[in-house]
This record gives C-alpha cells, sequence and structure tokens, in this order.
C-alpha cells in the first residue's frame, strides 16, 4: 500500500526534438533572496524578490560547455529521498577576475538560477543552499587544451528544480533591488 495518494499525469513526447546545454547562470548568496513559493497546481515559482540593495550575478561562457543534471537517489526501506543537482561549467582562459568570481562562489551558500537553451529558466536553492563541491584551475597541455575553469555548483532538494513563470522577467534581478 502506498503511504502518499498522488494523481498521475500522461506526457506525450514523442515528437519533441531537444537542445542540450546552458545559455547562462545567475547566482546569489541564499540570505539575499526573499524564500520563493512554487505555485501548487504548476509547480513554478512566479515570482522572485531580493533584499534591498541585493542582486544576482550573471555568469556567461562559451557554447557547450555547460550542462545540469538531476538525480534521484531513493531509499525504499527508510521512505527517503533526495533528488540531488549538478552543475558542470567550464569558463576558458583562467585569468584573476574569474579566479575572484570563483573563489566568492566557493565560500558561498548560494541560489542559482540556470536558463537553459530554450530560454526557460531553472531555480536550485529551494530547500537549502547550494555549494560549489568540485573546482579546478588548469594551464592545459596543448594549444587545443583548456586553459581556464571547471566547477561544479551541487543543490539537494526533496523535488526537481522548480522552473521560474514565463511571465516573470528574470532580468530584473540583475538591478540592486530598492
Amino acid at each position: 500500500m502506498a503511504c502518499n495518494s498522488v494523481t498521475l499525469q500522461s506526457i506525450d513526447a514523442r515528437c519533441d526534438r531537444s537542445v542540450g546545454g546552458l545559455k547562462r547562470v545567475l547566482i546569489a548568496q541564499r540570505d539575499d533572496v526573499v524564500q520563493p513559493v512554487a505555485d501548487q497546481s504548476t509547480g513554478e515559482i512566479a515570482d522572485l524578490e531580493l533584499k534591498t540593495g541585493k542582486k544576482f550575478e550573471e555568469w556567461k561562457f562559451r557554447p557547450n560547455t555547460a550542462s545540469y543534471t538531476s538525480t534521484l537517489s531513493s531509499d525504499q526501506a527508510t521512505g527517503n529521498q533526495a533528488i540531488t543537482t549538478e552543475v558542470s561549467l567550464q569558463f576558458s582562459k583562467a585569468e584573476a577576475t574569474k579566479r575572484l568570481a570563483i573563489q566568492s562562489a566557493i565560500n558561498a551558500a548560494a541560489v542559482v538560477i540556470l536558463e537553459d537553451m530554450y530560454g526557460q529558466y531553472i531555480y536550485l536553492g529551494y530547500d537549502q543552499e547550494v555549494y560549489v563541491t568540485a573546482a579546478t584551475m588548469v594551464s592545459g597541455t596543448a594549444t587545443t587544451d583548456l586553459n581556464g575553469f571547471t566547477l561544479t555548483f551541487t543543490d539537494v532538494a526533496q523535488e526537481l528544480p522548480h522552473f521560474i513563470a514565463e511571465s516573470f522577467d528574470v532580468d530584473t534581478l540583475l538591478t540592486a533591488g530598492a
């Protein structure tokens, strides 16, 4: 017997095409963001609010160098489950300004917004802080090797990441709130 009563829904995606990757990442200290609420019927976050004077920082990177993966871990014996989302980013050219931005993220308890190749936004940090869990700074060996940084953000949550409603203008988060 199931412990929860759920209503299952259909998916008809037989003809869908998909394009992988991320366009950009927005990052802020979790303490600078008012806890959002996901709509129970859509699962989307309709509004995001920052505390006075706070804003998100925008990280951009070369095409085909960023992705995310959300993975369910479940233990039927204990009834516990968690979704771990890892965001992998690569930044070309090791330089001081990028190093400082990455080092500040390493030290942060953050929330992260991902923009995918469809212009959809995904919110990480809903249940708890997002942390950098891996980072490298490399010179490369051959001329075509990466000279730059790679890092992984990790989010652990009770549900798959929430999308942000299309009606919300995410770019407003890039200017300091009044």
